[in-house]
Protein backbone atom coordinates (compact mmCIF):
# COMPACT_ATOMS: atom_id res chain seq x y z
CA UNK A 1 0.00 0.00 0.00
CA UNK A 2 2.80 2.86 0.94
CA UNK A 3 4.82 1.97 -2.60
CA UNK A 4 1.58 2.46 -4.41
CA UNK A 5 0.82 5.99 -1.96
CA UNK A 6 4.50 6.89 -2.83
CA UNK A 7 4.12 6.36 -6.50
CA UNK A 8 0.91 7.85 -7.05
CA UNK A 9 2.92 11.03 -4.83
CA UNK A 10 5.61 10.88 -7.29
CA UNK A 11 3.11 11.31 -10.20
CA UNK A 12 1.34 14.29 -8.78
CA UNK A 13 4.65 15.56 -8.43
CA UNK A 14 5.74 15.26 -12.20
CA UNK A 15 2.69 15.99 -13.26
CA UNK A 16 2.32 19.27 -11.33
CA UNK A 17 6.30 20.43 -12.64
CA UNK A 18 5.11 19.46 -16.22
CA UNK A 19 2.39 22.12 -15.91
CA UNK A 20 4.52 24.50 -14.31
CA UNK A 21 7.27 24.33 -17.05
CA UNK A 22 4.82 24.40 -19.93
CA UNK A 23 2.73 27.33 -18.11
CA UNK A 24 5.94 29.23 -17.98
CA UNK A 25 7.01 28.61 -21.53
CA UNK A 26 3.64 29.43 -23.24
CA UNK A 27 4.55 32.90 -23.74
CA UNK A 28 7.89 32.91 -24.75
CA UNK A 29 7.70 29.83 -26.89
CA UNK A 30 4.86 31.64 -28.80
CA UNK A 31 6.25 34.27 -29.14
CA UNK A 32 9.76 32.27 -30.32
CA UNK A 33 7.90 30.22 -32.98
CA UNK A 34 6.13 33.33 -34.06
CA UNK A 35 9.04 34.83 -35.09
CA UNK A 36 9.85 32.04 -38.31
CA UNK A 37 6.26 32.88 -39.82
CA UNK A 38 4.57 35.16 -42.26
CA UNK A 39 2.19 36.52 -39.26
CA UNK A 40 0.28 39.93 -38.82
CA UNK A 41 2.42 43.16 -37.46
CA UNK A 42 0.68 42.83 -34.04
CA UNK A 43 0.29 39.39 -33.49
CA UNK A 44 3.16 39.13 -30.57
CA UNK A 45 0.74 42.18 -28.82
CA UNK A 46 -1.12 39.31 -26.20
CA UNK A 47 -0.60 35.64 -26.22
CA UNK A 48 -4.70 35.09 -27.08
CA UNK A 49 -3.23 37.22 -30.53
CA UNK A 50 -1.16 34.07 -31.03
CA UNK A 51 -4.25 32.13 -32.15
CA UNK A 52 -3.81 33.80 -35.38
CA UNK A 53 -0.32 32.92 -36.49
CA UNK A 54 1.93 30.57 -37.14
CA UNK A 55 2.67 29.35 -33.45
CA UNK A 56 -1.02 29.20 -33.05
CA UNK A 57 -0.92 25.38 -31.89
CA UNK A 58 1.03 26.07 -29.06
CA UNK A 59 -0.81 28.10 -27.43
CA UNK A 60 -4.09 26.03 -28.23
CA UNK A 61 -1.77 22.88 -27.09
CA UNK A 62 -0.42 23.89 -24.37
CA UNK A 63 -3.87 25.56 -22.71
CA UNK A 64 -5.54 22.34 -24.28
CA UNK A 65 -3.08 20.44 -22.06
CA UNK A 66 -3.87 22.70 -18.81
CA UNK A 67 -7.69 21.92 -19.49
CA UNK A 68 -7.09 18.17 -19.41
CA UNK A 69 -5.00 18.20 -16.19
CA UNK A 70 -7.15 20.51 -14.61
CA UNK A 71 -10.26 18.42 -15.51
CA UNK A 72 -8.56 15.19 -14.29
CA UNK A 73 -7.21 16.71 -11.35
CA UNK A 74 -7.51 14.99 -7.81
CA UNK A 75 -7.39 17.90 -4.94
CA UNK A 76 -6.53 17.68 -1.05
CA UNK A 77 -10.83 18.86 -1.08
CA UNK A 78 -13.84 19.86 -2.01
CA UNK A 79 -12.94 23.19 -2.97
CA UNK A 80 -9.57 22.37 -4.56
CA UNK A 81 -11.63 19.91 -7.17
CA UNK A 82 -14.19 22.97 -7.66
CA UNK A 83 -11.40 25.41 -8.19
CA UNK A 84 -9.28 23.24 -10.57
CA UNK A 85 -12.71 22.53 -12.76
CA UNK A 86 -12.98 25.93 -12.71
CA UNK A 87 -9.27 26.87 -14.24
CA UNK A 88 -9.75 23.45 -16.47
CA UNK A 89 -12.71 24.95 -18.44
CA UNK A 90 -11.59 28.79 -18.56
CA UNK A 91 -8.93 27.41 -20.26
CA UNK A 92 -10.91 25.60 -23.12
CA UNK A 93 -12.87 28.76 -23.51
CA UNK A 94 -9.96 30.71 -23.84
CA UNK A 95 -8.96 28.69 -27.11
CA UNK A 96 -12.64 27.80 -28.42
CA UNK A 97 -13.58 31.57 -28.52
CA UNK A 98 -10.38 33.60 -29.81
CA UNK A 99 -9.91 37.00 -29.18
CA UNK A 100 -10.73 40.18 -31.25
CA UNK A 101 -7.53 41.93 -32.46
CA UNK A 102 -6.62 45.26 -35.07
CA UNK A 103 -6.01 42.91 -38.01
CA UNK A 104 -9.63 40.65 -37.54
CA UNK A 105 -12.19 42.55 -39.46
CA UNK A 106 -14.94 43.12 -37.31
CA UNK A 107 -17.55 40.62 -39.11
CA UNK A 108 -15.56 37.93 -38.82
CA UNK A 109 -16.53 34.25 -37.97
CA UNK A 110 -14.25 32.71 -35.58
CA UNK A 111 -13.33 29.67 -32.99
CA UNK A 112 -14.53 25.96 -32.37
CA UNK A 113 -18.28 27.60 -32.99
CA UNK A 114 -17.71 30.45 -35.76
CA UNK A 115 -19.07 32.54 -33.89
CA UNK A 116 -18.77 36.99 -34.55
CA UNK A 117 -15.62 37.62 -33.43
CA UNK A 118 -17.22 40.58 -31.21
CA UNK A 119 -19.32 37.95 -29.25
CA UNK A 120 -15.93 35.54 -29.15
CA UNK A 121 -13.81 37.84 -27.92
CA UNK A 122 -16.56 38.43 -24.78
CA UNK A 123 -16.38 34.88 -23.65
CA UNK A 124 -12.65 34.92 -24.71
CA UNK A 125 -12.08 37.81 -21.76
CA UNK A 126 -14.00 36.55 -19.40
CA UNK A 127 -13.14 32.71 -19.87
CA UNK A 128 -8.60 34.32 -19.26
CA UNK A 129 -10.45 36.30 -16.59
CA UNK A 130 -11.72 33.81 -14.58
CA UNK A 131 -8.45 31.19 -15.29
CA UNK A 132 -6.17 33.91 -13.50
CA UNK A 133 -8.60 34.73 -10.68
CA UNK A 134 -8.99 31.01 -10.01
CA UNK A 135 -4.68 30.77 -10.50
CA UNK A 136 -4.12 33.20 -8.10
CA UNK A 137 -7.13 31.78 -5.33
CA UNK A 138 -5.58 28.49 -5.34
CA UNK A 139 -1.85 29.46 -5.01
CA UNK A 140 -3.17 32.25 -2.22
CA UNK A 141 -5.87 30.09 -0.48
CA UNK A 142 -4.95 26.20 -1.46
CA UNK A 143 -1.15 26.14 -1.67
CA UNK A 144 -0.63 27.68 2.00
CA UNK A 145 -2.80 25.28 3.91
CA UNK A 146 -1.32 22.84 6.48
CA UNK A 147 -2.28 19.75 8.37
CA UNK A 148 -0.67 20.97 11.37
CA UNK A 149 2.18 23.02 12.83
CA UNK A 150 4.47 24.37 9.89
CA UNK A 151 7.66 23.72 9.25
CA UNK A 152 10.35 27.09 8.13
CA UNK A 153 10.20 25.77 5.07
CA UNK A 154 6.64 25.18 4.42
CA UNK A 155 6.60 28.89 6.16
CA UNK A 156 9.24 30.47 3.55
CA UNK A 157 7.30 27.97 0.74
CA UNK A 158 3.76 29.68 1.55
CA UNK A 159 5.10 33.50 1.45
CA UNK A 160 6.98 32.09 -1.98
CA UNK A 161 2.70 31.44 -2.67
CA UNK A 162 1.66 34.91 -1.72
CA UNK A 163 4.01 36.72 -3.69
CA UNK A 164 2.86 34.82 -6.65
CA UNK A 165 -1.16 34.99 -6.01
CA UNK A 166 0.02 38.56 -5.25
CA UNK A 167 2.00 39.12 -8.02
CA UNK A 168 -1.38 37.34 -10.70
CA UNK A 169 -3.75 39.50 -8.88
CA UNK A 170 -1.40 42.89 -9.13
CA UNK A 171 -1.30 42.47 -12.70
CA UNK A 172 -4.35 41.78 -13.86
CA UNK A 173 -5.35 44.79 -12.03
CA UNK A 174 -2.71 46.44 -14.32
CA UNK A 175 -4.24 44.91 -17.56
CA UNK A 176 -7.14 46.47 -16.58
CA UNK A 177 -5.60 50.22 -16.65
CA UNK A 178 -3.69 49.19 -19.57
CA UNK A 179 -6.94 48.71 -21.55
CA UNK A 180 -8.18 51.72 -20.17
CA UNK A 181 -5.50 54.26 -20.65
CA UNK A 182 -4.44 52.01 -24.27
CA UNK A 183 -3.53 55.98 -25.52
CA UNK A 184 -0.61 55.78 -23.02
CA UNK A 185 0.49 52.09 -22.55
CA UNK A 186 1.07 50.31 -25.79
CA UNK A 187 -0.66 47.11 -26.82
CA UNK A 188 1.90 44.97 -26.62
CA UNK A 189 1.90 45.55 -22.51
CA UNK A 190 -0.61 42.96 -22.70
CA UNK A 191 1.74 39.75 -23.52
CA UNK A 192 4.25 41.77 -20.72
CA UNK A 193 1.61 41.09 -18.06
CA UNK A 194 -0.02 37.70 -18.98
CA UNK A 195 3.68 36.53 -19.45
CA UNK A 196 4.25 37.77 -15.85
CA UNK A 197 1.07 36.04 -14.60
CA UNK A 198 1.75 32.88 -16.02
CA UNK A 199 5.31 33.34 -15.29
CA UNK A 200 3.65 33.79 -11.27
CA UNK A 201 1.23 30.41 -11.81
CA UNK A 202 4.45 28.43 -13.27
CA UNK A 203 6.86 29.59 -10.07
CA UNK A 204 3.90 28.77 -7.85
CA UNK A 205 3.42 24.73 -9.12
CA UNK A 206 7.03 24.04 -9.41
CA UNK A 207 7.34 24.65 -5.54
CA UNK A 208 4.46 22.49 -5.42
CA UNK A 209 6.29 20.29 -7.13
CA UNK A 210 9.30 19.67 -5.22
CA UNK A 211 11.64 21.09 -7.52
CA UNK A 212 12.96 24.14 -5.61
CA UNK A 213 14.91 22.03 -3.30
CA UNK A 214 16.01 24.88 -0.70
CA UNK A 215 12.40 24.83 -0.06
CA UNK A 216 11.78 21.19 0.60
CA UNK A 217 11.01 20.07 3.72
Amino acid sequence: MSTEVNCEKELMKHQRKMLGILCGLLAPLAILFGMFGDNPSEWWYSISATYYCNSKILMVGLLFTTFVYFVSYRGYDFLDNILTTISGVASLGVIAFPTKTSFISDDSLVGLFYLPVEISNIVHCVSASILFVSFAIMILFQFTQSDGEMSSSKKKRNILYKVCGITIIAFMAFQIITVVYSDIFPKWWTMINEATMLTAFAVAWLCKAECISKLND
